[in-house]
């Protein structure tokens, strides 16, 4: 089955387009010759929650929304009086435009978070400057930021849902965070005999930005 068409113009515009070319072809048993069925192979309705969907999950509709409020010392939308094709159409060009200007340290850079930490890239990570992954300590060590906690701290990993794991810092050591494509301080963490992981194991490791002070969740 031909693919449906994205684009009303090739690189100009997201509006989708249904291609009336998918219809389905049905033998006419009459005669023997096959007829055009008036059923579309794909439903309208279905290929339009798809598109829609392929606009969230490829983050177009977060530019199209930033590209509507955007403000600096160059252009202001809100003085524009900008359309809805015209905000296709400048997503359209900015997207080919970095297609056309990629560069390899900031693929290197998200490709390396992504496989060694989360798929949930951190929004300030767009902002960075990639280093690439070293196990040579920075230059300027030790003088790096201060560690945050110190031995015998109570600590607990920032909460992502109901249940998180606390303890006692019992260690910590600076070293690469690949999550953040930076230096970071990393804690050694002996668990609480009360904390849910404890049954299967007795310490853990967690890096600083992940932890807490449990005092302050009293």
């Amino acid at each position: 089955m031909p693919v449906p068409q994205l684009w009303t113009a090739p690189g100009l515009a997201l509006t989708p387009t249904l291609n009336r070319s998918n219809f389905n072809r049905m033998p006419n048993n009459s005669n023997g010759k096959c007829a055009c069925s008036l059923t579309p192979a794909v439903s309208a309705d279905t290929y339009q929650n798809g598109y829609q969907q392929a606009v969230e999950d490829f983050a177009i509709a977060h530019l199209l929304t930033r590209l509507k409020t955007y403000s600096d010392a160059d252009f202001d939308a809100a003085w524009m009086n900008l359309t809805q094709p015209e905000l296709e159409s400048l997503a359209a060009i900015l997207i080919r435009d970095l297609t056309v200007n990629l560069k390899g340290k900031a693929i290197a850079g998200y490709l390396n978070a992504m496989r060694h930490g989360s798929t949930d890239i951190p929004p300030n990570l767009v902002h960075l400057v990639f280093p690439p992954p070293s196990i040579d300590l920075p230059a300027n060590f030790p003088n790096v930021q201060t560690p945050r906690y110190l031995y015998g701290d109570k600590l607990r990993w920032i909460p992502d849902g109901d249940k998180t794991d606390w303890g006692i810092a019992i260690g910590r050591f600076y070293s690469f965070a690949p999550h953040l494509c930076a230096w970071a301080w990393c804690y050694l963490i002996w668990l609480d005999k009360l904390s849910p992981s404890s049954p299967w194991t007795v310490a853990d490791t967690a890096w600083e930005n992940d932890l807490e002070p449990l005092e302050e969740v009293a």
